[in-house]
């Protein structure tokens, strides 16, 4: 399943980021997760690949967490989040250099994000 908009892909790495803190998760549930995002799933991959030096390939996703463990892939979600947003602001920054409206949330609506965020 591919993802419709941005907001998408933040949603889902919250709630990778969230499931990292909950005792109960484990590696098959997150990766059903993270395969939602195939840029994800691909930075996870890469990540365990790179740690295994070329030696043997990655089967799936459930495999690459298995590897490179909870707190890697934290950074590695982190890292990618953080990636999309930077992409993110250079589009607009473009799209406003081009004259074009952008489409910013109020500041009421960013409270109400950061405050569904850190749930």
């Amino acid at each position: 399943m591919m993802l419709a908009t941005t907001d998408d892909v933040f949603f889902i790495g919250r709630r990778v980021l969230g499931l990292l803190r909950d005792p109960r998760s484990d590696a098959r549930r997150l990766a059903r997760l993270v395969d939602y995002v195939p840029a994800l799933a691909a930075a996870v991959t890469r990540r365990a690949e790179f740690l295994l030096s070329g030696k043997r390939r990655v089967s799936d996703t459930v495999h690459a967490i298995t590897l490179i463990g909870f707190d890697r892939l934290e950074r590695t979600v982190r890292a990618f989040l953080r990636s999309e947003y930077a992409r993110l602001r250079a589009a607009e920054e473009k799209a406003e250099a081009a004259g074009e409206p952008v489409d910013r949330p109020t500041r009421r609506m960013l409270r109400a994000e950061v405050r569904y965020a850190a749930m």
